[in-house]
């Protein structure tokens, strides 16, 4: 039976054992070179399948981990000249390597991984619950709504001048001599002023849309992002790695995957094939 040896560049994917199984069909060895944040992951994967060997990253640099996969296979390929070598990542920087091996003889191709489109929905509401609960982010309170104004009391018109006693009563004497003297007019009844109108209650204004906690965490990365202008990162290695503190340093590898899907598909990044863009 020919070997097929899969070197798996963890920091860059991170398949599953049913994902590598479809990515390099009939796989007899895996190598997984991991960094210290994909630790506890590259342990739970070597634990499902026997032939799993770990190579954890050692020092650090921007392609430290790419080094690591390449001197390893230079090292099974000579300790196996016949076995198919298969490197599962998305870092087009292995092609000319692989290249090279092939013009020398050896079976040797890189295949590509993308994660799931379904997966990123529930692991964002995960990544948003565990930012929630260690952030201690209340939920903001709904705008109380406008008490009506009272209505002003009318002022009561100002008291009337006092007549002299004397003109009163010869007012009262005319007036009950032209009562004898004139027909009496019949008295129209006297009208009735209407109610006056209460005021109309001042509008309530609209409740305020209220931003939920993952609109919130995205516009925060988003910003970040933004921020970092030229200096913002352009491999995907890069890229995941700026994405870590600002999910907070308990965010696993799949939240940070799956923050860079959500990114990608609200249009703030791209990535393709290992390169991170940022469309204007």
């Amino acid at each position: 039976m020919k070997e097929l040896h899969a070197l798996v560049d963890f920091e860059n994917v991170q398949p599953s054992l049913e994902a590598l199984a479809k990515l390099a069909p009939g796989f007899t060895d895996v190598w997984l070179f991991h960094g210290p944040h994909q630790a506890k992951q590259a342990q739970a994967f070597a634990a499902s399948h026997a032939r799993v060997t770990l190579v954890p990253r050692s020092g650090q640099g921007p392609n430290a981990l790419d080094f690591h996969l390449t001197f390893y296979l230079g090292y099974v390929a000579a300790k196996h000249p016949d076995a198919e070598l298969v490197v599962v990542a998305n870092d087009r920087g292995y092609d000319p390597m692989l290249s090279h091996a092939r013009m020398l003889k050896f079976s040797a191709r890189r295949v590509g991984y993308k994660v799931p489109a379904t997966a990123p929905v529930a692991v964002m509401k995960a990544v948003v619950k565990k930012t929630v609960a260690k952030k201690g982010m209340a939920k903001s309170a709904l705008p109380k709504p406008a008490v009506p104004a009272k209505a002003v009391a009318a002022k009561p018109s100002p008291a009337a001048k006092k007549v002299p006693v004397a003109k009163k009563a010869v007012k009262k004497t005319v007036a009950k001599k032209a009562a004898l003297s004139m027909p009496a007019k019949p008295v129209k009844p006297a009208k009735v002023a209407p109610p006056p109108k209460a005021p109309k209650p001042a509008p309530v204004p609209a409740a305020l849309p209220t931003a939920t906690p993952e609109s919130k965490l995205l516009a925060r990365i988003t910003k970040g992002l933004a921020k970092m202008g030229d200096n913002a990162p352009t491999k995907l290695k890069s890229f995941l790695n700026a994405l870590k503190p600002m999910l907070g340093r308990d965010s696993t590898a799949a939240d940070i995957e799956a923050m860079a899907q959500t990114l990608q598909s609200k249009g703030v990044v791209q990535l393709q094939d290992g390169v991170v863009t940022y469309p204007k």
